[in-house]
């Protein structure tokens, strides 16, 4: 029982025959599982990536054992690889997917129909040999590089918690855009467009990077949203999928600035349109050196300066009543007073 046997078995079931991206089935089949060692995968996982494609996948038809058999290949590479396999095997890709980097998100049994939650290790051991099967595809054919790169970049990088250190790196380096394609992609970009990215890292100096499928963009703190946080992880999370506008491409930098915010109504225009006459309460947010911080509305803060406080020294979260004396658009600031 092991890797030798599991080989013999392919080799039996016709597997060094059946086509597939760089050569035959057995040969991709045999760089899985030597890319999974390569990784640091414990035993069963490296006979499981090289027996993934018994059962045939959500997108590989071909199998090589009809289900009912599933006690011919347990016995050829031990209980838990086997079970592994089918795991992988019987994953309903389009159900699944979306769902995999979350701890309660559910799976779907495409040969059963069944929904369940898999566990923590299901899960990382799912993902790992997903990395395993697809840099492997992608390194052997460069069509497939390119119609599949860039979405199964943003996939890993939702499903990072999961894959171990070389994992990512590897699929990573293989699938981040370079050179020429680089350049096109760069340019297929315009001020305004929206487009679909992961969040790969928030800084610790608060500016998000945005996994755009082999190009990463980045996107300063005030775009994240119009609502008062301290931080990007207030509103958002490494591995989340969003909609953001492109702000800006610098060809020069290769830079892309993007914008979550801009997707989302203006609360300042809001409140500009709905008309702010009239004596309202608002509560403090700010003390600053020339006045105190009121939020007014959601989303809208205005400044009452010192000199109009008339002697109080509200703190921090004290409400006050005050006044909208203007409201400028432009400048994105709100003037307040203190009523008569």
């Amino acid at each position: 029982m092991g890797r030798d046997t599991a080989r013999d078995l392919l080799i039996a079931r016709g597997a060094d025959t059946l086509r597939h991206p760089g050569g035959t089935l057995l040969g991709h089949l045999d760089r899985v599982e030597a890319r999974l060692a390569a990784w640091g995968a414990r035993d069963e996982l490296r006979l499981a990536g090289l027996s993934h494609a018994f059962y045939g996948t959500d997108g590989f038809s071909e199998h090589l054992l009809p289900l009912e058999q599933r006690e011919v290949l347990a016995a050829a590479i031990g209980a838990e690889a086997e079970e592994l396999v089918y795991f992988y095997a019987s994953c309903d890709r389009e159900f699944s997917y979306a769902h995999l980097g979350s701890e309660d998100g559910p799976f779907r049994d495409r040969f059963t129909g069944e929904t369940f939650i898999p566990t923590a290790r299901q899960r990382a051991d799912f993902a790992e040999l997903t990395a395993a099967n697809e840099v492997d595809v992608l390194r052997e054919n460069r069509e497939l590089w390119s119609r599949y790169g860039g979405a199964l970049l943003r996939l890993f990088t939702r499903w990072r918690s999961l894959l171990s250190e070389p994992a990512f790196a590897e699929a990573d380096g293989l699938l981040t855009l370079q050179g020429a394609e680089r350049e096109a992609f760069l340019r297929g970009l315009e001020r305004g467009d929206v487009v679909t990215g992961v969040v790969a890292h928030i800084a610790s100096f608060h500016v998000t990077f945005v996994e755009l499928g082999g190009v990463r963009a980045m996107m300063n703190i005030p775009e994240v949203s119009w609502y008062r946080y301290d931080g990007p992880s207030d509103i958002i999370a490494e591995g989340e999928e969003h909609s953001f506008e492109v702000l800006d491409v610098d060809m020069t930098r290769e830079r892309v600035s993007l914008s979550l915010k801009a997707l989302e109504p203006d609360p300042l225009a809001a409140f500009a349109r709905g008309g702010f006459a009239g004596v309202r309460r608002g509560r403090v947010t700010a003390v600053l050196s020339f006045g105190v911080l009121v939020e007014v509305a959601p989303g809208v803060d205005g400044v009452v300066h010192e000199k109009d406080l008339g002697g109080l020294a509200p703190r921090e979260g004290d409400e006050l009543s005050v006044e909208v004396t203007s409201v400028n658009l432009v400048t994105r600031r709100v003037g307040l007073g203190l009523p008569a």
